[in-house]
């Protein structure tokens, strides 16, 4: 343990200084290279631990959202332009594209149901909740910023890795475990403070074609205007405040899969991979990585499922350690 807390200070320290140097190249490239084999790993590990519920149709359940979820993006693949008009496909993805945020928070309340009612009950209770709730607000910022934007995003791979990283600490603890927690606080905290003009960004057409073409400013600019920045949405590459938001984005990213990589001795998720499921899910990795290679697009287009349902997955899991975290220590 103390050693894995001690490789792990290290990690902390290594991803903030990658992504004070490469902000976008690290965000760019530990996505399209950690991220597919996380979500395939961590995906394995769950359904070893049957989801972390109590109802085994919560499963399916996820799989038929995360594939509505998914039909929105794949409907963009350049093969079905051949097949389908394009305003047949504008009709699909605006009208589907809708019902992504509903079906977040049904999977996030339904997840908190099945960990508790082992019958259909928890279905309907999560669906009523979500349906009162989604007429109030389905059309508020708020709404969507949380659920469309933040959940599968900055909550997801910050606030969600801090969680278990404090409830590791509360089940045993030890110097260096706290020491990275206040360092996985404070490093993005200190950017309020660090002077970024020392180091000459230059970031290619490359990169800045990749970071816009594919929305990923959409969360720059939001979190600029959730931190009072600039009073509407904007995004710049040079920008110090800019610069500033994206360091803590590749920090997040970066040190959430590293973590995840890191804790194999911990929570034991590589013995659960037999041989034949080691190389569906290296094969699987490969053809991901060679399409993001190809077409940085079409590689999230193709990886988008195993990216949102292992966010939806994880959910009973997080639920929990946050319960956990309430409880007297036994």
């Amino acid at each position: 343990m103390i050693n894995v807390d001690k490789l792990n200070l290290a990690l902390i320290i290594l991803s903030f200084i990658a992504a004070c140097f490469f902000p976008f190249e690290v965000f760019l490239f530990s996505y399209a290279f950690f991220g597919p084999l996380h979500y395939l790993t961590e995906t394995n590990w769950i359904r070893d631990k049957n989801y972390f519920v109590i109802n085994n149709y919560w499963k399916y359940l996820v799989l038929f959202s995360a594939i509505l979820y998914s039909l929105p993006f794949i409907i963009l693949l350049p093969f079905w332009s051949t097949i389908l008009s394009e305003e047949a496909i504008s009709f699909v993805t605006n009208n589907l594209f809708v019902f992504n945020n509903v079906i977040m928070l049904f999977i996030l309340i339904s997840a908190i149901f099945t960990l508790f009612h082992k019958t259909y009950k928890a279905f309907i209770y999560s669906f009523l909740i979500v349906l009162l709730f989604s007429l109030w607000t389905y059309n508020t910022e708020t709404y969507k910023l949380i659920l469309g934007l933040f959940l599968p995003t900055i909550i997801h791979v910050y606030l969600f890795t801090l969680i278990f990283m404090i409830y590791g600490a509360r089940k045993k603890k030890n110097t260096f475990n706290i020491i990275n927690i206040f360092l996985v606080l404070l490093l993005p905290f200190s950017l309020i403070f660090i002077e970024v003009d020392f180091i000459n960004y230059h970031f290619s057409d490359t990169v800045k074609d990749a970071y816009l073409e594919n929305n990923f400013h959409v969360l720059n600019a939001n979190l600029a205007q959730l931190f009072g920045v600039y009073e509407d949405l904007k995004f710049f590459f040079y920008e110090k405040v800019d610069l500033k938001i994206q360091i803590f984005i590749a920090f997040a990213y970066l040190y959430h899969y590293l973590n995840w990589f890191s804790k194999t001795t911990i929570i034991g998720w590589h013995k659960k991979i037999s041989n034949r499921k080691g190389i569906f899910i290296l094969t699987l990795w490969l053809i991901i990585l060679m399409t993001f290679l190809y077409d940085y697009r079409l590689g999230i287009i193709i990886s988008i499922f195993f990216s949102i349902s292992h966010v939806m997955y994880e959910f009973p899991l997080n639920m929990l350690t946050i319960k956990s975290l309430f409880q007297p220590k036994e």
